[in-house]
């Protein structure tokens, strides 16, 4: 069942994105809508061997993208925590 804050928008360069949360198996993802219509983005937190995240895009390839709205994602949970 999806709250509130499975939902919502951030702020990103000149235009809106809306981010849908979405729990798969164990594992948290995030599809990312953009308000200049580009193909929508899936990202996640992955976890390497020596267990530091980063965000990565599902599939690969969208590598920058993830980078740079992972951060806001992470920054608005964290604000928004209850």
């Amino acid at each position: 069942m999806e709250n509130s804050q499975d939902i919502f928008e951030l702020d990103f360069k000149e235009g809106k994105i809306r981010v849908h949360r979405h729990f798969v198996a164990s594992q948290t993802i995030y599809r990312i809508v953009f308000s200049d219509k580009r193909d929508p983005l899936v990202v996640t937190r992955a976890l390497t061997d020596n267990a530091a995240r980063w965000w990565t895009s599902i599939p690969e390839g969208r590598q920058t993208e993830a980078e740079e709205i992972g951060p806001l994602i992470a920054n608005y949970i964290k604000a928004n925590q209850s």
